[in-house]
C-alpha cells in the first residue's frame, strides 16, 4: 500500500513538471447533467491568513457581461442527439423547456405556464404561454414538443437518449417500429395545450423534462438546416434567455441576452462569453489576469494556492461517478474476472489524495451519494458494494483470468481525454495496473469530441469515463446499462438485469421499487462492465465582479441565467 502511493506522487510530480505550460484539446471524461446544492468552502475559523479583497481578482471589464470557461468544444448543441454536458451547459442558457429547476432544483414553470394531472397518474396535461418565441420569430406551441420527442424517438436520428422516450405511452414501441407516430403518447391537443400520456405513472417524470433533450425543436427550421442543424451560430434557432450571437469553434461562443424571452425582465446580464480554455494554468491565470469570470479548470495545487491567498473557492457534490469502462465485445474484458481484478487494482483514495486533492469520496457503488434513496441517500442504502482498493484480491482474480483467457498476460489499451488533468488521471491509472498487476496499458489521449465519438462508436477497449444525473433517481444511473440502450456502451446484456429494470418501471409500492433498484446496483457490482473509481466534488471560484445567481448543481452543472453583478 505505502509502496503504491509513494510511486503515484512520484510519478504526479514528475508529470505536474512536464504538463506545466502544456496545451490540450478538451476536458477530462464528463458525461453528466449535475448536486442538489451547491455549499461555499469556509475559511477554518483558526485561520489567522487575512481574506483577500474580492477586488483581488475583480473579473471581466465588459458592463453587463461576463466570461466563463466551458473547457472544451461542444460537441452537438442538437437537443435530439446531444449526450454530452459540455453542450447541455450551452443547451441550459438558450433553452426553455416544458418546465424547468430553480435554485434548489425544485420544478418551476417553464415553456408550461401550469398544468394539471389525471387521478391515475398517467395523464398530464400542460398549458403553455402564449407570449414565447422562436429566434426566427415563430410562436413556441405545442407542436414544438410533438416534433422534438418523435424525433427523440425516430430511430433514423440514432439518438443515445432515445431511451428516455419509453416514458411516453408506446414510446418503445415506436422506437422499436412496431406502431406508429399516432400512437404515442404526446399530443398536441391545440397550439397551446399539450397532453402527454405515460407508459406507467412515474414519480419523477415532471424532474425529467427539465433536461436538455426534452426541450423543444423548431420544425421550421429544423427542416431548413437538416444534418447541419445546431453546427453553427447561424443553424440552429432557441426560445430562451440567451440566443447565439456567434461561435468560433474550439475557442469561444457568444451568448447574447433573447429581448423577446417571456422573463426577460429577470435576465440581468446582456451577453455571456464561453471560452475553452482546456488548460488548468491557462485557465487560472487567465482568471487572475481578469479575462474570465469563473472558472472549475482548478487542480488541489491551485485550490490550496488561492485559498492561501484567502481567496473564497466554492465546491460541490457535482453527482458524477467516474470509473473505467469496459468494453465487453474486447475478447480479454469480456472475462469478468479480468474487470474485476483491474477495478480492484486501481487505488482510489490514492487517486484522491495525489492527484485530486478535495472532497471527492472513493466509489464503493456506481450511483453517488447525492442521488435520493427510499429514506436518504440510495448509496448510504445500499452500501459498500465493492472495495476502494485491494491489491491482493486484484491478483487473485487476474490468476484467474489469465487461467480462463489461457495466456500469460493481457494487452490493454485506455482512451482519455487529453487535457493536462485527463492525462494525469490516464497515467494514474497506468501506473496503478503496472505495479499492482504487471500490466503494460497503452493510454491514447485525445480531444474530447474524439473520444466522445470513439465511445459512441463502441472503438475501444477501456475508457476513463463518467456519468452525472440527468435528475434525481438512480434510474438515471441504473438504466443506462440495459440491453442495448443508446449510452451502454460497454455492450453489456444481463436478461436479470432488463427484467428488474421492467419491474422498476411498473412498480408503484415505493418500499419495493427501491429495493428493485437495490438488486440492479449489486447486479451491476458484480458483473462489473464499469469499474467505479470516484464520486466527484468539483471546486470553481467566480470573480468579484459577480454579485449572486450562480448555480451550480448536481442536477444543472453550471446555469448563469440569473447571475446579476456589483
Amino acid at each position: 500500500m505505502k509502496k503504491n502511493k509513494l510511486l503515484a506522487a512520484v510519478l504526479v510530480a514528475a508529470l505536474s513538471v512536464t504538463m506545466l505550460a502544456g496545451c490540450g484539446g478538451a476536458k477530462e471524461p464528463d458525461n453528466s447533467a449535475e448536486s442538489t446544492t451547491s455549499a461555499d468552502n469556509t475559511a477554518d475559523p483558526t485561520d489567522t491568513t487575512e481574506p483577500a479583497d474580492l477586488g483581488t481578482y475583480p473579473g471581466t471589464s465588459e458592463a453587463n457581461a461576463i466570461t466563463v470557461n466551458i473547457t472544451s468544444e461542444p460537441p452537438d448543441l442538437f437537443t435530439v442527439t446531444t449526450t454530452d454536458t459540455t453542450s447541455f451547459s450551452v443547451i441550459r442558457h438558450i433553452m426553455e423547456n416544458l418546465v424547468m429547476l430553480d435554485e434548489n432544483d425544485e420544478v418551476v414553470a417553464g415553456v408550461a405556464k401550469d398544468w394539471t394531472v389525471s387521478e391515475d397518474q398517467m395523464t398530464y396535461t400542460f398549458n403553455l404561454r402564449d407570449d414565447m418565441k422562436w429566434t426566427n420569430g415563430e410562436p413556441v406551441t405545442a407542436n414544438d414538443f410533438v416534433f422534438a420527442w418523435t424525433s427523440l424517438l425516430t430511430p433514423s436520428f440514432a439518438a443515445e437518449y432515445a431511451y428516455f422516450g419509453y416514458v411516453f405511452k408506446n414510446g418503445q414501441a415506436f422506437n422499436e417500429g412496431t406502431v406508429g407516430a399516432d400512437e404515442l403518447g404526446v399530443k398536441a391537443v391545440s397550439d397551446y395545450v399539450l397532453e402527454v400520456t405515460l407508459e406507467n405513472p412515474t414519480s419523477y417524470f415532471l424532474s425529467t423534462l427539465a433536461f436538455g433533450v426534452f426541450a423543444p425543436l423548431n420544425e421550421k427550421a429544423y427542416n431548413e438546416y437538416g444534418e447541419a442543424y445546431g453546427t453553427d451560430a447561424d443553424k440552429i434557432v432557441s426560445n430562451g434567455p440567451f440566443k447565439i450571437a456567434s461561435w468560433e469553434h474550439e475557442n469561444n461562443l457568444v451568448l447574447e441576452k433573447n429581448s423577446d424571452f417571456y422573463d426577460a425582465d429577470n435576465i440581468k446580464l446582456d451577453k455571456i462569453t464561453m471560452v475553452m480554455i482546456n488548460d488548468t494554468n491557462a485557465a487560472l491565470n487567465a482568471f487572475k489576469a481578469g479575462e474570465i469570470d469563473i472558472t472549475d479548470r482548478l487542480t488541489g495545487d491551485q485550490v490550496a494556492l488561492l485559498e492561501g491567498e484567502g481567496y473564497p473557492v466554492n465546491t460541490y457534490d457535482d453527482g458524477s461517478t467516474f470509473y473505467l469502462e469496459y468494453n465487453l465485445t474486447d475478447k480479454n474484458l469480456a472475462n469478468k474476472n479480468l474487470r474485476t481484478a483491474l477495478t480492484y487494482a486501481v487505488d482510489s483514495q490514492a487517486f484522491i489524495d495525489s492527484i485530486v486533492k478535495n472532497d471527492s469520496k472513493p466509489a464503493v457503488s456506481y450511483t453517488p451519494p447525492i442521488v435520493k434513496g427510499l429514506n436518504g441517500s440510495f448509496a448510504d442504502e445500499v452500501g459498500a458494494l465493492i472495495p476502494a482498493f485491494d491489491a491482493d484480491k486484484a491478483k487473485d482474480y487476474y490468476a484467474k483470468a489469465l487461467e480462463e483467457l489461457g495466456v500469460d498476460t493481457v494487452e490493454l489499451t485506455m482512451i482519455s481525454d487529453d487535457t493536462d488533468s485527463a492525462v494525469l488521471y490516464a497515467a494514474f491509472v497506468q501506473e496503478q495496473l503496472k505495479v499492482n498487476l504487471g500490466i503494460d496499458l497503452k493510454v491514447e489521449s485525445m480531444p474530447f469530441k474524439s473520444r466522445i465519438e470513439k465511445m459512441t462508436n463502441k472503438d475501444f477497449s477501456i475508457v476513463f469515463a463518467g456519468w452525472g444525473p440527468d435528475y434525481n433517481d438512480p434510474m438515471t444511473f441504473l438504466d443506462m446499462f440495459e440491453t442495448g440502450n443508446g449510452n451502454n456502451h460497454t455492450s453489456y446484456s444481463n436478461a436479470a438485469y432488463d427484467d428488474l429494470l421492467d419491474k422498476v418501471r411498473a412498480e408503484l409500492d415505493p418500499t419495493a421499487r427501491f429495493g428493485y433498484l437495490t438488486e440492479l446496483e449489486k447486479i451491476l457490482m458484480q458483473d462489473l462492465p464499469i469499474g467505479p473509481i470516484y464520486w466527484r466534488a468539483k471546486d470553481y471560484v467566480v470573480s468579484g465582479k459577480i454579485a449572486s445567481g450562480v448555480r451550480r448543481t448536481a442536477f444543472q452543472d453550471m446555469n448563469y441565467r440569473y447571475v446579476t453583478l456589483k
